[in-house]
């Protein structure tokens, strides 16, 4: 009886640790995907800058090494949009597993708030009737030596 009633509050204080973590996880994941998102802006419009600037080079007339270069710059440019955007989904599956994961130990709190506030109204049910029994065993015994006396 005596492990009772801490268990559901323990198991209360665990779930709520959980909380706080998953949020800051959440809220991390978050800003990470923000930069991602914002240096994959950055990633498109430098290459929409570069195709524009070799557009009219190309007009002018341009040479093979430059022609060359131009192609490897291109093509590496588009590896790493291609890899930020994987990370950006990346992110975003985890950040689904992470809300998931939130919301189920939000319900797993909630059980063990409710399980808590029972076991807290039983226990006090109990010391009420041994008070009850404490305060009858007193007076029956005051009302017995007071018997006993006269």
């Amino acid at each position: 009886m005596k492990y009772k009633k801490f268990l559901f509050s323990l198991l209360e204080e665990i779930e709520k640790k959980k909380i706080e973590k998953e949020t800051i996880n959440i809220k991390n994941l978050n800003l990470k995907n923000k930069q991602n998102n914002e240096q994959l802006k950055l990633l498109i419009n430098y290459q929409k800058e570069y195709l524009n600037k070799m557009h009219k080079k190309m007009i002018s007339g341009i040479g093979i090494y430059e022609w060359q270069n131009y192609n490897d710059f291109i093509s590496i440019l588009q590896k790493i949009i291609k890899e930020n955007m994987n990370s950006i989904k990346k992110n975003e599956k985890i950040v689904e597993e992470s809300l998931k994961s939130w919301s189920k130990n939000q319900i797993k709190l909630k059980v063990w708030k409710h399980l808590n506030t029972i076991n807290k109204k039983k226990i006090l049910k109990i010391k009420k009737l041994r008070e009850e029994m404490i305060n009858e065993t007193f007076f029956q015994l005051n009302f017995f030596k007071k018997g006993c006396l006269l």
